[in-house]
């Protein structure tokens, strides 16, 4: 098998097998990464049936788009094989990182908050696991847990549950009920269907494991294994567990699932609302050794979007030319091919030097220059970041490309140590995902090869703004306008900075700064009707959406805008269509995104699926607390006890920061 090519994966090592077939380290031929590709059906057989199955679970698993689940990219049939193409993601199993006694109760509600926020995720998409084990999820080198196999636990083969007195085995093989035994629910192992309930029984079973390091039902057969799951308590937890934490495990594993907690998140805002120190968003650095790190993405809202624009190395002033040479127009290495050199200029005219931007075009010239020079640093990362545009500006809802423009400017940096505008790119990808924490880093680094790499700069303040520091936000936005006054993501930040503190005077004037330089910029034109949207003035929001180009009217974040327009002005029938599944999923790969949704659904008085919106904003490191507040498409929700709720979550996470 090795050295193979299935579909357009060749693959390179063994790295796993199980009962559902045999993982793989491969690459993907077309994208030039490295993929863990499972070959199901090397070790089982397989019935047509069981294989079409399979793979509408996977292709259902892979629109989940979380920092803490293992991403799937593609499944299919190739050579009358079934595979699936995954994340590589490197690290150790948990169960192999629990010692004799446990864990320290930190790491465990750290990580048990970020494995229920997975869950959560993947539950609220109809998507439920079925088997959950420490073995399943994957510790990285950033301290970040990751689970693999979401969706895929269904075992290929039905059949009934064999050999249940032999010696206990983790029972993954096919043909067994699905999921491990040490791990089953009682409903599940009573032959009941399987739902999210089941997956926060496992949870408990992983955080009692992580706990004391061993597991709480235990036999030498399963048959004594499935008794004690059935009829006996847990044993109680060593005195070193907080009784804060004993009360979670004890609640996530009552026999009964209607005694459970009934959602993730619930799971989550308990353990966080334990949780000593820092917040349990942020990873903890494990060394784990002959480890790589591994990423995830996620994408943003429209002001982010403005500031990518420049990422191509536009408006940076006149930075020092790099050591070893003079540099290219933005400060960045250039090639040694001379003709490559040409077309990444090029790129950089049609990206943004001017009020303009033309992004297929910008791409195309970065193709030539790669084309001519593959090791092309700067080209590399400013190709990647075409790749987040393309989602990011809502041109399409796709999240692959993401995962193509991380591992792009992974590969600039490998080609080219020391090229700054990978770190620009992954200072935003950073803030995209709502892992605030790791921006300002990538901003020194960014800002080390080039002190006046202006995008570098405007992270700060998107990040201080994402974190709810409004104040900070806005003096930083003012310093880049002064020093930078054409630079025109700056005003458009501070116009929705404006917006935010219910200044509607200023934010307009600032949009129509922008419009005075390109008259018909989408992103201006969206953030402007938006203001009037907040102010209540709804025939001029209608006016300036329908300034928009109509080639852009099927982009995903002005469908945004019309969406709520559409609500405002009691046209539900209308804003339903508008928001239909393709929206929906685009407002739901953004941090900032499920807000936009939540005010649509809130303006409509659809309540409940408003705070489920919101929620998922919150759980995505949305910290607007402020905001929240204020925000006038919100007022429906204020008295809400789960709104309340909300702030205090989102309350608690800032305190947490600013220790």
């Amino acid at each position: 098998m090795l050295g193979r090519t299935l579909a357009h994966y060749r693959i390179l090592e063994q790295i796993g097998a199980g009962g559902m077939g045999v993982v793989y380290r491969a690459l993907d031929t077309q994208l030039e990464r490295a993929v863990a590709l499972k070959v199901v059906g090397e070790q089982a057989q397989v019935d047509e049936n069981a294989r079409a199955r399979l793979l509408r679970e996977a292709r259902t698993a892979s629109a989940l788009n979380h920092p803490n689940i293992c991403t799937i990219f593609q499944a299919g049939v190739a050579d009358g094989e079934t595979y699936i193409a995954m994340e590589l993601v490197e690290g150790e199993p948990l169960s192999a990182l629990v010692p004799g006694d446990g864990l320290p109760v930190d790491t465990v509600i750290r990580y048990g908050a970020q494995i229920a926020d997975a869950l959560a995720h993947a539950h609220e998409r109809g998507v439920v696991h079925r088997d959950l084990k420490n073995a399943n999820v994957i510790i990285t080198p950033e301290g970040r847990p990751k689970v693999l196999d979401f969706g895929l636990a269904k075992r290929v083969i039905e059949g009934p549950a064999e050999g249940a007195t032999r010696t206990q085995a983790p029972l993954t093989e096919a043909g067994v009920v699905a999921g491990t035994l040490s791990y089953m629910a009682p409903e599940v192992l009573r032959g009941e269907p399987a739902d999210a309930r089941g997956d926060l029984w496992a949870l408990g079973v992983m955080l009692y494991q992580a706990a004391t390091g061993t597991l709480p039902f235990r036999g030498t057969t399963a048959f004594e294994t499935t008794s004690a799951i059935l009829r006996d308590p847990a044993p109680p937890l060593p005195a070193r567990v907080p009784p804060s934490l004993a009360s979670i495990i004890q609640r996530l594993l009552a026999k009964q699932a209607g005694e459970r907690y009934q959602r993730a998140g619930e799971v989550r805002a308990a353990l966080e609302a334990i949780q000593p120190g820092a917040a349990v968003s942020s990873p903890v650095p494990v060394v784990v050794e002959g480890s790589r790190r591994r990423w995830r993405w996620a994408v943003g809202a429209v002001t982010l979007a403005a500031a990518l624009v420049w990422l191509g190395g536009q408006w940076r002033g006149k930075p020092a030319a790099p050591a070893g040479g003079p540099g290219l127009s933005d400060g960045a290495r250039p090639s040694t091919n001379t003709e490559a050199n040409t077309y990444y200029e090029r790129a950089l005219l049609v990206a943004g030097r001017g009020p303009r931007h033309d992004l297929p075009q910008m791409r195309q010239m970065l193709e030539r220059a790669l084309a001519l020079d593959p090791k092309f640093a700067a080209a590399r990362a400013s190709y990647a970041f075409t790749h987040v545009m393309l989602v990011h500006q809502g041109d399409s809802n796709d999240p692959s490309w993401l995962y193509k423009a991380e591992e792009g400017a992974r590969q600039a940096l490998q080609d080219d140590p020391g090229c700054g505008n990978s770190h620009t790119v992954l200072a935003g990808v950073y803030l995209l995902q709502g892992r605030n924490e790791r921006v300002p880093g990538e901003v020194a680094l960014a800002l080390q090869e080039n002190p006046n790499d202006v995008p570098a700069h405007m992270w700060l303040p998107l990040y201080h703004r994402a974190n709810g520091d409004y104040e900070q936000a806005v003096q930083q936005t003012n310093r880049i306008i002064e020093r930078w006054p054409l630079f025109w993501p700056g005003r458009l930040n501070l116009g929705e900075l404006l917006r935010e503190h219910g200044d509607t005077a200023g934010a307009i004037r600032e949009m129509e700064r922008i419009l005075e330089q390109d008259p018909s910029s989408r992103i201006a034109l969206w953030a402007l009707a938006r203001i009037y949207m907040d102010a209540g003035d709804l025939p001029k929001a209608r006016e300036a959406l329908e300034r928009v180009d109509a080639r852009h009217r099927q982009n995903y974040r002005g469908r945004l805008a019309w969406a709520l327009l559409l609500a405002l002005e009691r046209k539900k029938t209308e804003g339903l269509r508008e928001m239909d599944d393709q929206v929906q999923a685009y407002a739901g790969i953004s941090y900032l995104g499920p807000l936009l949704a939540a005010e649509f659904y809130a303006v409509l008085g659809e309540t409940a699926k408003a705070l489920e919106w919101l929620d998922r904003a919150v759980r995505m490191g949305d910290d607007r607390e402020e905001w929240f507040r204020r925000d006038p498409q919100l007022a429906g929700l204020r008295d809400h006890p789960r709104f309340q709720q909300m702030l205090a979550s989102v309350a608690y996470r800032r305190r947490q920061r600013s220790r």
